[in-house]
């Protein structure tokens, strides 16, 4: 027989499953079977054809049936149930054995997991190395019935089931592992916490309750010890591609990019099916700024068959990064086609939007996405980077209730208090900013702890390796000749607009925050057991090549430009590394008032995990203080290296200071360079909305507005207040 299309795959099945509904079994199995002659492995009617052998009471075909479809669709949790269930029926031990040990490979669910041990009464027999789910004195059936409410999305009444479990057979770590779940669920992370370690106390071996925890630990900021308790689990258990998954994020913050992209690929790896290992990789990819990498992983994940509409909108940011905004809109586009209730395609569109400046299209989208998830507080602050409320905006007014509803989730409530704080501002209600701005810091801080001493050693490792080098006379034979600008500073001291500036100018393509130099750059450094070697250690060859790769990757990503400019804000960290390996790039620092710029700071939210340090105002004024060390240590060792430019003069007088600027940047000036807000280029940083505008002065002197609340603050900037480059 020939085989069947798609289409008429589908009509006959849905035709087979029409006379099964009837009751009319035999036609029914007729029906599959014609259809498994024509595709053999097609799981669908093999499982149907285990239902039917299983209703008559033939077992051994039943049990047959689900493990063919199962070996075709293992990512099908039906099948692996319908499968334990003959199974348990039959009683063969070996085949149960077996049938256990491919669910332990398989990286299946935790509570799928447990549910198929549980019914085929692993605790009994567990398997070696002591990976068990132990029931306890607990029943098969009544471990099956919690983990049917959770399989229903009914995580309450999955809750109440297990903590009467718990309480009735307290020796049994499954039902401390499903009452962790259902907690996690409902968002009671302290109590789920509580349930886990009751669990493992139990059973320290038992791997899946262990990732468990150690899930919860990084998602809740614990990291260090999170990502402990799933080595310890992926020791027994490797092939678990959700534990994998959450090793790469706690991995990711502790600053192990390589190891944490390493545990990603081996998700992957794991089971190709899994699609959140693959979303995972590609957004490790671009937050470690590797765009074409993401889209590369991307484009496989739809290789592989997952054409849905959340890799279509991961593939478009990925595409926005790299510059392609017309193939990042086909997929939003595409992604709304086919999920038109996904709300995150049209936030995500609508920040595309403001970066082109199409701010009221933007709107449209901020506001579909809001009606689809009005308590999504991230949707109502990316809607606000670009829209403007008013004392009686209704929109205003729904924030409002929303902050003040105590249901709210802190993750809602963090992006929500932003928005607020920026709305206050917006309808100039000052004295109410800080309502919402310092809980909305607070509840990230408590996501992403960060201790100051990090950044001093930071600083203090980075001079030590550049103290020894002389860069009036160390001189790079074979360094290419390419001379990008960059554009660096302190985030928030008017890098955007400085950059906007330079980019207005025929000759140059705004790369905006490329993130790629200051990285290859800290790379090339490392001593291999986590210091900082002298730049005296690096070879010429050494430099001269990070030197091509930048050229190359710049490059790559903007053919055909003649200069780009990058406003990377950690590039004055690696400058004298940067002048000796393109010495013709041009360098400009940006200052401002460290007030104005602190203040700027802490009012916006950035990625989370990163810039942990801005949700701290004592923190903000220490970082602020050795920013100046790191540039005042770059003005001893690379005179005249760098062009510095203060916000304030440039709003003071423009012209002056952007001819001085351009200037300096080697460039003829053209009039175009003082109409920068008429440039069509894409902008994606937090000053997307001012760079579309002429210069204006209204951000100056903010700070004053809030003196009372910035008392940790200006103690901490101390004398750099009022110094060089203070105000």
């Amino acid at each position: 027989m020939l085989p069947l299309s798609q289409t008429e795959t589908r009509r006959r099945l849905d035709a087979a499953q029409r006379l099964q509904r009837a009751g009319r079994t035999e036609a029914a199995e007729a029906a599959y079977r014609s259809l498994l002659d024509g595709q053999p492995g097609l799981a669908a009617a093999a499982f149907q054809l285990g239902r039917i052998a299983l209703g008559r009471g033939a077992v051994e075909e039943a049990a047959a049936r689900f493990e063919a479809a199962r070996k075709a669709r293992p990512d099908e949790a039906p099948i692996w149930q319908m499968e334990a269930e003959a199974l348990a029926r039959l009683g063969d031990a070996p085949r149960t054995t077996r049938f256990l040990k491919a669910a332990r490979k398989a990286g299946l669910p935790a509570a799928l997991l447990a549910a198929l041990e549980a019914r085929l009464g692993a605790a009994k027999a567990p398997a070696r190395g002591a990976r068990r789910a132990p029931l306890g004195s607990a029943s098969p059936q009544a471990a099956e019935a919690v983990l049917a409410e959770l399989r229903a999305g009914r995580s309450a009444a999955a809750e109440a089931r297990a903590l009467a479990l718990t309480r009735a057979h307290p020796d049994s770590a499954l039902a401390f592992n499903l009452l962790a779940t259902a907690r996690v669920e409902l968002g009671r992370t302290a109590e789920a916490r509580q349930s886990f370690e009751a669990g493992l106390a139990l059973a320290p071996d038992y791997a899946e309750l262990r990732a468990g925890l150690g899930r919860l630990l990084v998602e809740t900021g614990e990291t260090a010890a999170g990502v402990r308790h799933l080595e310890a689990a992926l020791a027994r258990l490797p092939a678990h591609p959700p534990a994998q998954v959450a090793l790469g994020k706690g991995l990711a913050r502790l600053g192990r990019q390589d190891a944490a992209e390493a545990a990603f690929r081996r998700a992957v790896a794991a089971d190709g099916r899994y699609l959140e290992a693959r979303l995972a990789l590609a957004h490790h990819l671009m937050e470690t700024g590797a765009p074409a990498a993401a889209e590369e992983t991307l484009e496989a994940a739809l290789g592989a068959g997952h054409d849905r509409a959340i890799i279509r909108v991961r593939l478009a940011e990925a595409q926005a990064k790299q510059g392609r905004t017309g193939a990042a809109k086909a997929n939003y586009d595409a992604a709304i086609a086919a999920e038109p209730g996904l709300a995150m395609a049209y936030s995500l569109r609508g920040m595309l939007l403001q970066t082109l400046g199409e701010f009221a299209a933007a709107e449209a989208d901020f506001r579909q996405a809001i009606a689809l998830e009005p308590r999504n507080g991230e949707h109502y602050r990316t809607m606000l980077a670009t829209y403007k409320v008013t004392a009686d905006d209704p929109l205003l007014a729904g924030m409002e209730a929303l902050f003040a509803d105590p249901a709210l989730g802190d993750e809602s409530r963090m992006h929500l208090g932003f928005a607020l704080s920026r709305a206050m501002e917006q309808i100039k209600a000052h004295d109410r900013v800080f309502t919402y701005l310092r809980p909305a810091n607070d509840l990230m801080r408590a996501r992403h702890p960060y201790d100051i001493s990090e950044r001093r050693a930071e600083i203090d490792a980075v001079m030590t390796a550049f103290a020894d080098t002389d860069f009036s006379v160390r001189k790079i034979e074979g360094v290419p000749d390419y001379a990008p600008i960059f554009v660096t500073g302190m985030p928030r001291s008017g890098t955007t607009l400085v950059e906007q500036i330079v980019a207005s100018h025929s000759r140059v393509t705004g790369g905006g925050e490329i993130g790629y130099v200051a990285g290859e750059a800290m790379a090339l450094l490392q001593d291999g057991s986590g210091g900082l070697r002298s730049l005296e250690r690096v070879g010429d060859a050494e430099i001269a090549a990070l030197g091509g790769r930048i050229a190359d990757e710049f490059a790559r990503r903007f053919p055909g430009s003649d200069l780009v400019s990058d406003k990377s804000i950690q590039t004055y960290m690696v400058a004298g590394l940067v002048r000796l390996a393109l010495p013709q790039a041009k360098i400009v620092v940006v200052h401002r008032d460290p007030r104005d710029i602190c203040l700027s700071i802490y009012k916006n939210m950035f990625a989370e995990g990163t810039h942990r340090y801005s949700t701290n105002l004592r923190d903000l004024g220490l970082y602020y203080r050795m920013f100046l060390e790191m540039i005042a240590f770059w003005r001893g060792k690379l005179p005249g290296g760098f062009h510095e430019i203060r916000y304030e003069d440039l709003i003071a007088d423009p012209e002056a200071e952007a001819r001085a600027l351009v200037a300096a940047c080697g460039l003829d000036w053209q009039d175009t360079c003082l109409n920068f807000h008429k440039t069509e280029r894409r902008v994606a940083t937090l000053s997307l909305a001012q760079v579309r505008q002429p210069i204006y002065a209204s951000s100056m002197q903010a700070w004053q507005r809030h003196a009372g609340e910035l008392a940790e603050l200006t103690e901490a900037l101390g004398d750099t207040i009022g110094g060089e480059n203070g105000a």
